[in-house]
């Protein structure tokens, strides 16, 4: 066995398609292949008594595998299998065998498979090899005969294969003569499904929530003698950057959930096991979000002894649902099926330290403000404080609303700023 090429680096750009697919060699290729940036891609032909298989992959990760089944069903349990396993940056061959759905290596992990040769570069990896075409193996199948294929891609840990990312891997629709050049198909692939799901998750917290808390906690004082439909501004404001928030979340859970045919697809889909509870607390999160606005209907009037707990109730589970939401927005940027560059995660982690930053200078400023107010005329209780217009400094309150607002129009440039570069790293997977 040769193996070529540097470690590879572990960004997840496609690569072009073959050529020859459907002309001199039989393919089963993703779906982005048409658009020429496939993500994997198996081909072969017969030369002799040998069928020469190539299998190349995007890299995602430090570990990735992909896995082509022979099935005489197009269920899988109990195939034939040969796999093309990457791990930091090693490739190798290993042939297999499936009892029921467990997958479990050939004693003699190369039988039958001669002239292998792997490489690892850029944003790839290859195997190339031959295999004997006349098999009375019953755990090698022999290719004269059509089977279904059946492509499966997973992550490796301690040198085995786990359990496929997709929970219904892509097939052939028909047994496949691989004599012929036949060419699959795989399904579409979940990536820009994920993509577009990470987006607006981006968008709904690190935008829409983040300036929907900070007007509520902080402006409520603020264009006191103007409204908008007959609702004061800041209130106004608050309420449709939360419809919002309720809008994408719900949106954008079931466009995650549905293009995963369940749950059960978004799991194991890293080595990093921890990240394995993103969907769990994407449930949560939804819950949160959806009891809010619930919560809404049922608050007492403003003079109502009892505001006072629905006031605590609705921070707590707002302010809840936007911390979970963003260590969610975290792991899901590290999951290997995103394809994004770690460089994201960072720049998360500089979203956390510039909101926790503007909390501390707006909640500096809320005190000073609060000091100054003359206690003989003032209760200093918050509602009193937030619908009081004090007119015997005018400049006094000048001086806060302009620091405020020169503050809230800081925050919202910092926030653009960052949640625009988050979505970059989404969607041109940039960096490294």
């Amino acid at each position: 066995m040769r193996t070529e090429g540097p470690e590879a680096s572990k960004k997840t750009n496609g690569f072009s398609p073959d050529s020859t697919c459907g002309v001199s060699k039989g393919c089963f290729k993703s779906y982005e292949c048409g658009s020429g940036d496939c993500t994997y891609l198996v081909t072969w032909y017969r030369s002799g008594d040998q069928m020469k298989f190539e299998f190349t992959s995007t890299i995602t990760g430090s570990s990735k595998y992909l896995c082509l089944g022979f099935s005489d069903d197009d269920d899988m349990g109990d195939d034939s299998t040969i796999a093309c396993k990457y791990v930091s940056g090693g490739v190798s061959v290993e042939g297999g065998y499936n009892v029921e759905e467990t997958y479990t290596i050939l004693s003699t992990p190369l039988e039958k498979i001669s002239n292998v040769v792997t490489s690892a570069t850029g944003s790839t990896f290859t195997c190339t090899f031959d295999r004997q075409i006349n098999s009375t193996n019953t755990k090698i199948f022999d290719l004269n005969t059509h089977w279904y294929l059946f492509l499966a891609e997973g992550f490796i840990t301690d040198g085995v294969l786990q359990e496929h990312y997709a929970r219904k891997p892509p097939k052939s629709e028909d047994v496949v003569d691989m004599f012929a050049f036949e060419v699959i198909i795989g399904d579409p692939l979940n990536e820009k499904t994920a993509k577009l799901h990470g987006v607006l998750m981006v968008l709904t917290w690190m935008i829409f929530s983040s300036v929907g808390l900070v007007i509520a906690r902080y402006f409520k004082s603020e264009w006191s003698d103007k409204t908008i439909l007959g609702q004061k501004i800041w209130f106004q404001v608050h309420r449709a950057c939360m419809v919002l928030v309720l809008l994408l979340t719900v949106i954008s859970f079931f466009i995650i959930i549905l293009s995963a045919e369940g749950y059960r697809d978004n799991l194991e889909s890293s080595d990093k096991k921890h990240l394995n509870s993103h969907p769990i607390l994407g449930i949560v999160i939804l819950i949160l979000t959806c009891i809010n606005p619930i919560m809404s209907f049922f608050r007492c009037s403003p003079d109502d002894n009892r505001r006072k707990y629905f006031n605590w109730a609705h921070f707590i589970v707002g302010v809840s649902a936007h911390i979970l939401a963003v260590i969610n927005i975290i792991f899901g940027l590290q999951l290997t099926k995103s394809g994004v560059k770690i460089g994201a995660v960072y720049v998360m982690y500089v979203y956390i330290a510039v909101y926790v930053l503007f909390e501390v200078f707006f909640e500096i400023l809320k005190m000073s403000e609060r000091s100054q107010v003359q206690d003989n005329k003032y209760d200093m209780n918050m509602k009193r404080l937030e619908d009081t217009n004090s007119q015997d400094n005018p400049d006094r309150n000048q001086k806060f609303t302009r620091m405020r607002r020169i503050l809230l129009i800081a925050h919202l440039i910092s926030l653009g700023i960052l949640s625009l570069t988050v979505i970059v790293y989404i969607l041109l997977d940039i960096g490294k």
